[in-house]
C-alpha cells in the first residue's frame, strides 16, 4: 500500500531529501527484495512543543537470524522481510515519553539530561496502551507506529553484518557502540552517545533493552519470510542488551524475554516502527 498524501506528509515532516515518496517508491522495478540495503534515508517530525522523533528508512531484504553462539538464539535460519518501513533513529526518550502521554515512569529522571536518556519502567502493554495510540494521532494520516517485529530488530541491528556485533566480534570495540556493565556507571545514558552502526542507528546495544512485538518462541531451522512470531504466548521478546549486563546480552542475535503485562524496570525500554497501513 502507499502514502496517498505526500503533500500532509511534505507539511508535516522534516524530511532529509526534496521529496518524500512513498515507502514502496524506494525500490526499484526488478529488485523488490535486495539482499543489501540501499543508502539511508532519515525523516523526523514533530510530536508536539517541539519535542521530535527521528527514523531512518529500512529496505527490505534478506538475512542470517539467530547464532549458534548458545542455545538462546538457535538455529541460524535465512529470513526474507519484503516490505519497507521507518525504524526509529534512537529508542524513545523521557521528552517524547511525556510529550505523548503527560507521564514519566522512567527510574533515571533525575538530572538536567533525564529528557534525552531513553525512557524506562515501561512494560509491553504500557506501550501498546498508553503510548503507541496517542503517538498514532500525532503521525500524518496513512502512517502506524508499532514495536518492531524481533525479526525487523535483528535486521536492523545487524545492518548488514554476520559477526557476532554490528561491527565486528571484537568485544573490546564494544564501549565505542554501546553501554553495558563495564562502562555504563550502573545507570542509562541520553541516547546516541555512542557510534551508530552502519544504516546510521544508535543504541542497538546496550542502554536499554527493547520490547518487541512478538511472543516469544523457540526458531525452527527453516526459512520464513515477515515472520511475527506465534499468536500467543506466555512472555514477550526483548532485545539489545541493557546499562548493567555484560556484553554476551549486547550480541545482534541475543534474545530475552519479559511478562508483557506486569514486567517494568530501569532496564526496559523500546523504540518505534513506522509502517502504512
Amino acid at each position: 500500500m502507499l502514502i496517498k498524501n505526500t503533500r500532509i506528509l511534505g507539511l508535516r515532516l522534516m524530511v532529509a531529501f526534496s521529496v518524500l515518496l512513498p515507502l514502496s517508491s524506494h525500490l526499484s522495478a526488478d529488485q523488490k527484495v535486495p539482499q543489501v540495503q540501499a543508502a539511508n534515508t532519515s525523516i523526523s517530525w514533530d510530536v508536539g512543543h517541539g519535542v521530535k522523533m527521528a527514523f531512518v528508512l529500512i529496505q527490505p531484504g534478506t538475512f542470517m537470524m539467530g547464532s549458534d553462539v548458545d542455545g538462546h538464539d538457535q538455529p541460524v535460519h535465512k529470513v526474507t522481510l519484503t516490505k519497507p518501513f521507518y525504524m526509529g533513529q534512537f529508542e524513545v526518550t523521557q521528552a517524547q515519553w511525556k510529550e505523548v502521554t503527560g507521564q514519566n515512569p522512567s527510574s533515571f529522571r533525575d538530572g538536567p539530561d533525564a529528557d534525552r536518556r531513553p525512557v524506562e519502567t515501561v512494560s509491553w502493554a504500557d506501550i501498546q496502551t498508553n503510548f503507541m495510540p496517542k503517538l498514532a494521532d500525532r503521525l500524518p494520516k496513512g502512517l502506524i507506529p508499532r514495536l518492531p517485529t524481533e525479526a525487523e530488530w535483528e535486521y536492523c541491528c545487524r545492518a548488514g553484518s554476520t559477526t557476532l556485533y554490528c561491527f565486528g566480534d571484537d568485544v573490546e570495540q564494544l564501549s565505542e557502540y554501546a553501554w553495558y556493565d563495564a562502562n555504563s556507571g550502573k545507570t542509562t545514558h541520553p541516547v546516541g552517545e555512542k557510534k551508530p552502526n552502519a544504516w546510521g542507528l544508535y543504541d542497538m546495544h546496550g542502554n536499554v533493552w527493547e520490547w518487541c512485538s512478538d511472543w516469544k518462541e523457540d526458531y525452527k531451522p527453516m526459512e520464513v519470510t515477515d515472520p511475527v512470531g506465534p499468536p500467543t504466548g506466555v512472555y514477550r521478546a526483548n532485545r539489545g542488551g541493557t546499562w548493567y549486563m555484560n556484553h554476551i546480552y549486547s550480541r545482534s542475535a541475543r534474545r530475552s524475554l519479559n511478562e508483557p503485562n506486569t514486567t517494568r524496570g530501569g532496564n526496559l525500554g523500546f523504540r518505534v516502527i513506522v509502517t502504512e497501513k
